[in-house]
């Protein structure tokens, strides 16, 4: 399935905090890890993302969505994907997702589109130039309720700042609706349900959960 242009789509534009302080292997590590994070996304949500993750300048990155209720879900899962498997344990992500129109996506390059969620999602990264701005933000162009909006994503995003490798993991099986022995099996050692439950408490999953469910159900109703 492709994009259609007469939809209304999410953008989220993201690229890797402190990138070129990494060294070369694992800035390459970090593109084939995106990609993984893009096929597993497709796997856990199908139909909602037509193209691969599109990787450019190195430490940008860029999915296309046609369903923007799950932006929030797919966004946090990113980040969660990207702290739980990274190479080093301190690379994290900060993105912002925009929603509206899509004109084209040529060639099946997503970074390569244009139109409306394109330029407010690229233009809402562009403006997030200090940790002040937070690590993740929203953008929708003429709707009331897109400051609230951007209040539930930003919030949710202070969140994910501080998951650690092990609770970024827990999150990518939460975030899908996995019960916690679903989850324990995501490690090489299977761990208990016990444990899952602590990671995801300190991850702050509740909180978490209850900004996603109110993020959905609104912008379900908007669209």
């Amino acid at each position: 399935m492709k994009a259609d242009p007469k939809q209304i789509h999410a953008i989220i534009t993201g690229d890797f905090i402190g990138f070129s302080d990494l060294t070369a292997h694992v800035r390459q590590e970090m593109y084939f890890i995106l990609k993984k994070c893009g096929s597993s996304l497709s796997r856990a949500f199908p139909g909602i993302m037509p193209y691969e993750v599109d990787v450019f300048r190195g430490d940008g990155w860029q999915i296309l969505l046609t369903n923007p209720v799950f932006s929030l879900r797919s966004a946090l899962y990113f980040r969660a994907y990207i702290k739980a498997r990274s190479p080093d344990k301190h690379i994290d992500s900060r993105l912002a997702i925009g929603v509206g129109p899509i004109d084209y996506v040529p060639d099946n390059r997503v970074s390569a589109g244009d139109g409306a969620a394109f330029r407010l999602s690229g233009k809402m990264l562009e403006q997030m130039t200090s940790p002040k701005s937070g690590s993740m933000r929203f953008s929708m162009a003429g709707l009331d309720e897109a400051l609230l909006f951007d209040g539930i994503v930003r919030m949710t995003g202070a969140f994910a700042d501080h998951w650690t490798d092990k609770q970024s993991l827990s999150m990518t099986g939460s975030l899908q609706g996995w019960d916690r022995k679903q989850i324990g099996g995501l490690w090489k050692e299977a761990i208990s349900p016990q444990a899952v439950g602590k990671h995801l408490e300190r991850a702050n999953w509740y909180a978490v959960e209850h900004g996603v469910r109110a993020f959905e159900e609104a912008m379900a109703k908007l669209l």
